[in-house]
């Protein structure tokens, strides 16, 4: 079953709100008069354009702000270093896209040179047009003022700049979209990187009910996430809501919109950051050939994602993080009978025999350094290539979620995660097997437990073998481990060497000799562990996070430059074995919840509803929810993406064009 995993078309490797608001004085007829005779002296300076000044442009939003006389200049700490975020959505204009809670700057430009800076005071208010609240901004300059928006939605923002001489107001106003915006992880400053980490450091160490006292009732801790994640991973045998699947990537879309929102609570100001992680195959590819040797994934853990300062690196001895804001973070204990646990009673897999109290990163598969050799399927870090044969060659949505779904993310999750125990003296079969099927056995190792489980080859422990005592954490020694078909027997049937050689696919030309020893060797005698980025509690793992936001900006980018045309949900047209939509409804006969169009999201959104005509946290459908992130006239999230630069896959040859928004259509 594991080697019918295999892919579609594979890509080529290529080249405070603050009182000090000043109002807008009434017009009486003196504040009147004075504009008009400071519209007048205006004019004398301007080419002689007494009209540019007139009473009724002063009152006119449109006529000021487009017209290149007094204008509205928002920014913040990002737009000197990288521009305005968000220009490439049509919809976006550029320079009046505004963050919620974020310090903006207002610099009212065209103002007369006539008018002494040192007596100009700037005022300015912002109106949110779905709840008409008000924001007032504080003066911070002859002109300008800081403001932060407080909500997601638009504003009419309107400033003023005043002469104490003279009482002299001019004015102007605008239109701006608040919405938060999504920024590469390795470009976001260090406060918001603070921010961030600590906002997710919260969820694990306040629970939920004390959470929603102190931050309010979008506030919803880890062990929520990692049970919302884990319970529709494993309802049972024969099911997956959220993987192998037509709704994998509308589905934890909406997972990361709710855990965005759970960070919000607890620091408005935080967006979720992408990982783009096609530039840490760059990066070592660029060591490697530095350094001229082949690449190494282990180079993976040495860059900055997994200093003590970010995410953390794993100790090579306890394969778990030991210093930083992350060091033994543990996986919760279940304590009711009902929900998922691995035979320790730890919130993971029912086929992941992890002792461990911490949470888990292996980094390699059984001791074997993952992606250096086969580079089959899941087990290669995804590359510029993989990503841009999305954006060139898909044309339907069953492919492209098909795609995102294994190619272009999962070997993410696997070298995070990785596998060990036993399986680490595998070698030891070396002689009798031979390199490459030994290799072979190793890098299958993360999948074997869910396969074997799933299709009741073999069954788990109880738990009561599994009592965590001294003596059972040594593998091998105890119960704690797989009881598998034919273990029990001196000879393997020759169907059950058939179906064990089934899951490896360079065991097609094996004596059954060889598949009898290497059966009795990792089924019956082996005991694998594998960590909680590759198995059903993957949430779990603050890395998670940041990884499938980058498959969506990857959407939302592919929609600008080369659009979808096929949106048929028929999972045929990604691998014949996904027909029925999913490929457990395939493999066992039964149903694909979680994955229709019309399956509801298991994660709650907070987007646009045109019936309300107000924001609203809400589950969606899967097919509303991929609609929801056209990036043209049906584009309803609370979020965009920075920008959509991909400049790092041009030192690999790769280009991913401009965007263009004129081209950009509705689909």
């Amino acid at each position: 079953p594991i080697k019918n995993l295999g892919r579609g078309k594979v890509p080529m490797e290529t080249p405070s709100l603050s009182d000090q608001y000043e109002p807008i004085p009434e017009e009486t007829p003196k504040n009147r008069k004075q504009q008009l005779i400071l519209s007048a002296v205006a004019g004398l300076f301007v080419l002689g354009a007494v009209a540019n000044y007139s009473p009724s442009m002063l009152s006119s939003q449109s006529s000021l702000s487009e017209s290149g006389l007094l204008q509205i200049e928002f920014s913040n700490e990002y737009t000197a270093i990288h521009g305005h975020p968000a220009t490439d959505y049509h919809w976006v204009k550029d320079g009046y896209l505004v963050e919620p809670h974020r310090s903006t700057s207002l610099s009212i430009i065209g103002v007369p040179d006539t008018l002494d800076e040192s007596k100009l005071t700037t005022s300015c208010v912002g109106t949110h047009k779905q709840s008409g609240e008000k924001v007032h901004g504080t003066n911070a300059g002859s002109k300008q003022c800081q403001m932060k928006f407080l909500k997601v939605g638009d504003y009419t923002v309107e400033a003023s700049v005043i002469s104490s001489d003279t009482d002299q107001i001019l004015t102007t106003s605008v239109d701006v979209q608040s919405r938060y915006v999504r920024r590469d992880i390795r470009k976001i400053t260090e406060e918001d990187k603070a921010n961030y980490l600590n906002a997710a450091r919260t969820l694990y160490d306040i629970n939920t009910a004390d959470g929603i006292q102190i931050y309010g009732e979008n506030y919803k801790c880890m062990i929520y996430f990692g049970t919302l994640h884990l319970e529709n991973s494993v309802p049972d045998k024969y099911h997956d809501h959220l993987h192998d699947g037509l709704g994998f990537l509308t589905q934890h879309m909406s997972l990361t919109n709710e855990y965005e929102l759970a960070l919000q609570s607890v620091n408005p100001s935080v967006a979720m950051p992408y990982w783009d992680f096609t530039q840490d195959m760059v990066i070592i590819r660029d060591k490697a050939k530095a350094n001229k040797r082949a690449v190494d994934y282990q180079d993976l853990w040495e860059l900055d994602l997994w200093q003590d300062d970010f995410f953390g690196t794993s100790d090579t001895h306890l394969h778990t993080v030991t210093k930083g804001r992350w060091a033994y973070t543990r996986v919760p204990k279940i304590s009711r009978e009902t929900e998922v646990a691995n035979p320790y009673g730890y919130m993971r897999a029912p086929w992941n025999l992890d002792v461990s109290p911490y949470i888990t990163r292996f980094h390699k598969s059984c001791g074997d350094n993952m992606g250096s050799k086969g580079d089959y399927e899941t087990n290669q870090w995804p590359t510029c290539a993989i990503h841009h044969y999305a954006v060139s060659s898909i044309d339907s949505w069953a492919y492209f979620t098909g795609y995102m779904a294994i190619d272009a993310h999962g070997g993410v999750h696997r070298l995070i995660g990785g596998a060990g125990g036993d399986c680490d003296n595998w070698g030891e079969m070396l002689d009798l097997l031979g390199p490459e099927k030994v290799s072979n056995l190793r890098e299958y190792a993360t999948f074997l437990g869910r396969f074997v489980w799933r299709e009741s080859t073999c069954t788990m422990p109880s738990s009561e073998k599994c009592d965590g005592s001294t003596k059972n954490k040594k593998a091998g020694d105890n119960e704690c481990k797989l009881h598998c078909v034919g273990c029990t027997n001196d000879k393997f049937t020759e169907d059950e060497l058939t179906t064990y050689a089934g899951y490896f696919h360079s065991f097609d030309d094996a004596s059954k000799f060889q598949v009898a020893e290497m059966t009795r060797k990792v089924f019956c005698d082996s005991k694998i562990v594998v960590g909680e980025q590759i198995e059903a509690n993957s949430a779990i793992d603050a890395t998670f996070w940041p990884i499938h936001p980058t498959l969506e900006r990857l959407l939302h980018y592919k929609q600008m430059v080369n659009p979808l045309t096929n949106f048929d949900w028929d999972g045929s047209l990604w691998r014949s074995d996904w027909s029925s939509g999913c490929c457990w409804g395939d493999m066992f006969d039964t149903d694909c919840t979680g994955h229709y169009e019309e399956s509801p999201t298991v994660g709650k959104s907070y987007v646009y509803d045109d019936e309300e005509g107000d924001w609203m946290l809400k589950s969606m459908t899967n097919r509303a929810m991929l609609e929801s992130a056209f990036t043209t006239h049906t584009y309803k999230n609370a979020y965009v993406y920075a920008d959509f630069s991909y400049e790092h896959c041009e030192k690999e040859g790769i280009t991913f064009k401009k965007v263009s928004k004129k081209s950009q259509t509705s689909a």
